[in-house]
């Protein structure tokens, strides 16, 4: 009799050691894919960023950045299938890794491609009849540089790019006048860096209250 209570009593422990063990691993599954699903919230921006930057400026990844983009789409396809995360620890680490990599990337390719048009209307924001509209166009091209992007920035970029280029072109300036402009920005014009075309270029776009240098003290 004293020999079937104890084996009932080792059955119930059992069972409750099996629930207690079911009950820690639901817990943990929980925990994996709470992990999981944070690190997809964080990661779902520069994911939708990298499809507008891909179809609105032929933006493209490094190699080894886009080797970990597929890993994540892996990583994720296959929890969505298995219903759990797996050491979800990692797909954090490097989709991480991945967040950081593609905002150096595109700001280095953004740079690269609007360089000389920021720069040209940093140049001209100095002698341009409405400056407030070179201003503008500036404010929308930094505003684009910022990683993740949004439709709204880049609908602004494009407005301001059209207006940027009609600006430029409306300008008139060869590579010796930016030169002087930027001269003259940085503070380092002299007269005789007014040559006869850029005096003429000065009067002809009727600036010459614009222009102005400054007697430096070399001593």
């Amino acid at each position: 009799m004293l020999h079937e209570k104890i084996q009932s009593t080792i059955g119930l422990i059992d069972e409750v050691m099996d629930n207690k063990a079911q009950e820690n691993e639901n817990q943990n599954l929980a925990k994996r894919n709470s992990t999981f699903f944070d690190t997809l919230d964080r990661l779902a921006p520069t994911l939708r960023s990298y499809i507008l930057a891909r179809k609105n400026f032929s933006f493209s990844l490094q190699t080894n950045t886009s080797s970990v983009l597929a890993y994540i789409m892996d990583y994720s396809n296959r929890t969505f299938s298995d219903a759990k995360a797996v050491n979800p620890s990692q797909f954090k680490d490097r989709s991480d890794t991945f967040i950081g990599a593609i905002s150096k990337e595109w700001e280095t390719f953004y740079r690269t491609n609007n360089s000389d048009l920021i720069n040209g209307l940093n140049i001209i924001v100095l002698v341009h009849p409405t400056p407030n509209v070179v201003r503008r166009c500036i404010t929308a091209f930094n505003k684009c540089e910022k990683w993740p992007l949004t439709q709204e920035s880049i609908d602004s970029y494009k407005e301001a790019r059209q207006e940027a280029d009609a600006l430029l072109k409306e300008m008139r300036f060869d590579d010796e006048i930016r030169d002087f402009l930027i001269k003259v920005r940085d503070k380092k014009a002299t007269l005789t860096d007014i040559t006869p075309s850029i005096l003429d270029w000065i009067k002809s776009e009727n600036i010459a209250d614009k222009v102005s240098l400054s007697i430096r003290n070399t001593i």
